[in-house]
């Protein structure tokens, strides 16, 4: 069995030192299960990015300290571009931080003064197993434990459906990203209590807009999903109105992609489109009575 592991580390004789020690592992009494090793090396954040987008990987070994990215920032990069992959987190003093990020998603940490083969490869081991049964427990689950919406896996589920009614009917659907707006590309700046309390705020925000038909799950770290299907009582335009201009919505930065009868899109596409259409409520164009939708995302489907 092979495993995958990017060493994510600055330091020139740390990633010698690290090496040494991963490739005494393979082979070795502490490390039954796996018979070989592939490790990559990133010396930076943006050498571990392309990486991650590149390659198939089963676990992170993080320095927080690189030398184009530091502290808590690096976790929450690397934790964003790889939701479900298991970090382990290299520290030299700071426990404290280490036992914070324990607290938001890393599996465990080493002291590098302490790694060696047995401890090294009892928590990548216990790491890599960890984090399958979360996804195995989270995939069987439907609800997310934070806001009581649905999750990720139960939107894919149900939305997907919602696409294909529409396209059997030859009528629409929309999916609808929303993101609190103070979040908005600061989660890092947030503790976790301020970032919980807006994200639980913004879920019943949410409840409070939706339709009889309206879908709203949680889909990532600080983000909602709403799909949206035409009925004949309600427009796609209507629908989005509806959130758009509901009271309190100043609140929420959306993101908008449509699904029309002419042409086949995946549900994940549609999300994509979605998340690439987020911006602030200000800066979308309104008419009387109903947004224009004349942004790029969402006008190109409903014209």
């Amino acid at each position: 069995m092979k495993l995958r592991i990017l060493l994510v580390e600055s330091d020139t004789e740390d990633v010698l030192f690290l090496r040494d020690v991963l490739e005494d592992m393979e082979g070795s009494e502490y490390w039954s299960g796996w018979l070989h090793l592939d490790i990559y090396d990133a010396p930076s954040w943006s050498f571990a990015k392309s990486i991650l987008a590149e390659k198939r990987i089963d676990v992170v070994l993080l320095n927080l300290h690189l030398m184009d990215s530091d502290g808590t920032e690096t976790y929450r990069k690397v934790q964003a571009a790889a939701p479900d992959l298991p970090i382990v987190l290299m520290i030299d003093e700071d426990v404290d931080t280490a036992e914070r990020l324990m607290r938001e998603g890393v599996q465990d940490f080493l002291v590098k003064k302490y790694i060696d083969c047995q401890p090294l490869a009892h928590s990548l081991r216990n790491a890599v197993e960890r984090s399958r049964l979360l996804a195995a427990a989270r995939a069987c689950s439907m609800t997310d434990p934070l806001t009581g919406l649905l999750n990720r896996v139960a939107f894919q589920r149900f939305a997907d459906r919602d696409r294909r009614i529409a396209q059997m009917s030859g009528g629409r659907m929309a999916v609808l990203v929303a993101e609190p707006r103070n979040l908005h590309g600061g989660l890092e700046n947030c503790s976790a209590q301020h970032r919980d309390l807006k994200l639980m705020e913004a879920a019943d925000h949410l409840r409070s807009l939706a339709g009889s038909s309206d879908l709203i799950a949680r889909i990532g770290e600080n983000r909602f999903g709403i799909s949206l299907l035409e009925t004949r009582e309600e427009s796609i335009e209507e629908a989005w109105a509806r959130f758009s201009n509901g009271r309190g919505s100043q609140t929420l930065a959306f993101g908008l992609a449509v699904l029309g009868s002419d042409r086949w899109r995946s549900l994940e596409t549609l999300i994509e489109q979605a998340e690439c259409d987020l911006v602030p409520l200000e800066a979308v164009a309104v008419g009387s009575g109903s947004p224009t939708l004349a942004r790029v995302g969402a006008s190109e489907s409903l014209q």
